[in-house]
């Protein structure tokens, strides 16, 4: 077998950095001088130089080394010295001359065949690694201890399926060879790790019970093993067991279980082992405890806590600073990240690395202070780790926040090596970027991939843009796919299903979903509670909201909005004051802003704007007031009121000059009652702010794509036949009693220019497109990024019962279900 043909690693990893130790250099030195004085250096002296090298990580001098041994006739015998060479080149990044040095031996023993899985071990060319193991069997060479353990980590990296299958059979060989009842810890630890990496965390479990000899090592591989399969508090128990068997928890130990106080939201617990940190041996010092317990904090938003760690730590290494820089962007504190990363590289003298720049790279995106943000890709390339694939990761997402995909993309296919990651990131990157189509076809091209299977991230990514674009059928297969994979138990996609079908209209599969369930979290409840709100059930929405209280799940900030506005949409305003006022007393909840504004916009839709008023005026000033206001100015458009509209609106321009809804809410007011250079004056205000209003899109799926329509469009391939259509279901409308609402019409111009503007509403169009491109008799689903206007809503009544169809119309607000003429809103919208 050729072994330098073995498949090589697009990317191979850099080598280590050496160890800290003086005595490469003087073995290096010493070696020199014996050549020096004329001696022959010997089967002795060339494996010591060889490891000196290797230590130094300097292939140069290995390299040297190698030409003066071939020179002196050691390449070949005695055995160990090529056997050194191999490990040299591997250690210093050259494993292709590994391999060339491994293949031109002219005889191999068991540590040959062990430096050479090894070497292939460390550059991650698993499939390599498990080849080579099958080669040195057929050449009836002994494995040992130390080869089962290289051949169970490449098991471990090779796939779930095949790893498990692999992996068992090593297990067994083992057992057959007695390599674990020699009490020799490691090949145990390994297993242990294998079968934890493979996702088989009980095999883990049954080892680690059964084995009698554990060392620390033993319960710091079990324990990190616990963590990484999501089981923070059998890792957090196992710690207390460990402490109970006399065994001293290291730093290893403690930095292996932090994390799982975070998973499990024990806050207590990681300050517990932050405190025997400091008590013990200087654990607090070590650099791998403060990195642990800076994440720890900074991932229970204490981000201060965590500074304090540290500037604890006397002499904090690269780790140390990578965390810190971390916690401060993924609390969105970007300045402060910023200025730490510039305080590393400046005042430590610290090289960023690829986390270093992975962790900063979001942070550049949000702040302000870093205009330039694509500056800071130069600067990745200047440091050469633009081939880095985290870095990478971190770039796309960073162009696509900045509405730059098109680089996005660009560096996506030029990466060498992409993971589930890169793929989920670029998925990210085009659904942000309102890309939905090259989102979903990017997700299909990924499950080409056997390594690169959508995972419940993609499918949290995805579900939300089926939700916003009310594609229901995108959203079933997603479903199936979920079912398929064994993801549908994941709380979180489980959470997204339950939205996605909420927000297509369809209720009782979004219940069903829910039901399904084996667990729920705050944000599940809270997703099922607003879709009930969503479509005008407002009792079942407080009904699911007792029952929610009546369990385990505790309620947030967002529980309480999606309650406020199911009263409001049901006209529920007596449950709504009532729940309002018992925030604070029953469940520990003082009102925020946003539940202020929920609580005026419910007595404004009741037409008790007064109360709204009051109650505005009530609030306490450090509160933010504009969402309260907001919901008033709302209100007054609904009921015409132009006194208090003008009063709305006044405080909304001091509050939030740049949004377009104020100008656009106050001009409506001022149309409604006829009010023109009142109304253009608003508009001309607006121009001249630089303010734009958001257009008026609607869409719709059908088949498996999902059509955009905007106001009058005529862009469409269909647009034509579409507005022909239109005129004749104008005329059969008009005879049965339709007449435009063209109050809804907000220009100075005659009726019939009114009534040509509003049958080209950006609804109407999608409505017309389902009627002409789906079966007879089959529902319509539509989605407005903007409130439906009265005309729009009669219109679709008289639709709805002419064409035999239910039409589901979902605007920014609510649904509405359109079925035999009548909707389920009872105009009460």
């Amino acid at each position: 077998m050729d072994f330098t043909q073995l498949h090589p690693l697009s990317h191979p990893p850099l080598p280590c950095p050496p160890p800290l130790s003086p005595y490469f250099d003087s073995s290096i030195s010493t070696f020199i001088s014996m050549l020096n004085s004329s001696l022959i250096p010997d089967h002795f002296a060339f494996p010591a130089a060889l490891k000196s090298s290797a230590g130094l990580r300097n292939l140069p001098l290995g390299r040297q080394l190698h030409a003066s041994l071939t020179k002196h006739g050691y390449h070949s015998t005695p055995i160990t010295v090529p056997n050194t060479l191999i490990t040299m080149y591997a250690k210093c990044g050259d494993i292709d001359s590994a391999l060339k040095a491994f293949e031109k031996m002219p005889q191999r023993d068991q540590v040959s065949w062990n430096s050479l899985i090894a070497a292939l071990c460390m550059f991650e060319r698993w499939g390599s690694a498990l080849e080579a193991f099958r080669a040195m069997q057929m050449e009836d060479v002994e494995p040992s201890s130390f080869t089962l353990v290289s051949v169970v980590l490449a098991c471990s990296n090779v796939g779930e399926f095949g790893g498990v299958r692999l992996g068992k059979q090593v297990h067994g060989y083992g057992l057959r060879a007695g390599f674990y009842s020699d009490g020799k810890t490691f090949t145990y630890n390994a297993l242990i790790a294998m079968y934890a990496k493979l996702k088989r965390v009980d095999y883990s479990v049954e080892l680690f019970d059964r084995f009698d000899g554990r060392d620390v090592v033993s319960w710091n591989t079990m324990i990190s093993s616990l963590v990484q399969n999501e089981r923070g508090w059998e890792a957090l128990r196992l710690l207390y067991d460990m402490v109970g068997c006399g065994i001293k928890p290291d730093g290893v130990t403690l930095s292996s279980v932090l994390p799982a106080c975070s998973h499990v939201e024990m806050l207590e617990a990681g300050r517990e082992i932050h405190a025997y940190a400091i008590r013990n041996d200087g654990l607090i010092e070590n650099s791998f405890v403060a990195s642990a317990l800076v994440d720890m904090y900074c991932n229970f938003e204490q981000v201060t806590k965590g500074r304090r760690v540290f500037e604890g730590v006397s002499e904090p290494r690269l780790g140390l600073w990578n965390a810190m820089i971390s916690g401060y962007s993924q609390n969105g504190i970007d300045e402060e990240a910023l200025k730490l990363f510039v305080e590393m590289e400046l005042l430590a003298g610290l090289t960023p690395n690829a986390t270093t720049l992975s962790s900063v790279l979001p942070a550049c995106v949000r702040s302000d202070a870093f205009v330039c943000k694509e500056s800071i890709h130069g600067y990745v390339v200047k440091r050469s780790l633009e081939c880095d694939k985290y870095v990478q990761n971190a770039l796309m997402d960073m162009y696509s926040r900045v509405g730059k995909i098109e680089v996005s993309r660009r560096v996506f296919d030029t990466m060498e090596a992409r993971d589930v990651v890169s793929w989920n990131t670029i998925i990210t990157g085009y659904v942000v970027c309102g890309c939905y189509s090259e989102a979903f076809n990017l997700t299909s091209e990924m499950q080409g991939f056997d390594c690169c299977k959508p995972n419940n991230i993609t499918l949290m990514t995805l579900l939300p843009a089926c939700a916003s674009l009310a594609a229901l059928g995108k959203g079933k297969e997603i479903h199936g796919y979920a079912i398929r994979h064994h993801l549908e138990t994941d709380i979180a996609v489980g959470s997204a299903l339950v939205d996605i079908y909420a927000k297509c209209g369809s209720l009782i599969q979004s219940r069903r979903v829910f039901e399904r369930m084996p667990k729920r979290n705050v944000i599940t409840w809270n997703v099922l509670i607003m879709a009930y709100g969503m479509n005008g059930l407002g009792m079942e929405a407080l009904a699911l909201l007792k029952e929610m209280l009546s369990g385990e799940v505790k309620p947030n900030e967002v529980t309480f909005i999606a309650a406020f506005a199911a009263c409001s949409h049901s006209g529920l305003v007596n449950e709504g004051l009532d729940l309002f006022y018992n925030m604070k007393e029953k469940y520990n909840f003082g009102p925020t802003p946003d539940h202020y504004a929920c609580v005026v916009d419910l007595l404004g839709r009741a037409g008790q704007l007064d109360k709204a008023y009051n109650l505005i005026e009530s609030m306490n000033p450090v509160l933010h007031q504009a969402g309260a206001w907001s919901s008033l100015l709302g209100a007054c458009r609904i009921y015409q009121n132009v006194e208090l509209g003008e009063v709305a609106a006044d405080h909304l321009f001091k509050l939030e000059p740049d949004v377009a809804s104020h100008y656009v809410l106050l001009s409506n007011i001022y149309s409604a009652a006829g009010l023109w250079e009142k109304a253009n004056e608003v508009r001309k205000n607006m121009k001249e702010s630089g303010v734009r209003k958001e257009p008026g899109c609607s869409w719709i799926e059908v088949g498996d794509k999902v059509h955009q329509f905007m106001a009058a469009d005529s862009v469409h391939p269909q647009s034509l036949k579409l507005h022909r259509f239109l005129d004749k279901l104008w005329e059969r409308m008009g005879k049965e009693g339709y007449v435009p609402d063209t109050s809804c019409v907000l220009h100075n111009v005659d009726e019939d220019e009114k009534e040509m503007l509003l049958c080209g509403h950006s609804e109407k169009l999608a409505i017309a497109f389902g009627i002409l491109n789906t079966p007879p008799g089959s529902t319509i689903r539509v989605a407005k990024n903007l409130r439906v206007c009265n005309d729009c809503h009669m219109a679709t009544k008289f639709i709805s019962k002419i064409e035999g169809r239910e039409i589901i119309l979902r605007d920014v607000r609510r649904f509405h279900h359109f079925k035999d003429g009548s909707c389920s809103c009872g105009d009460y919208w």
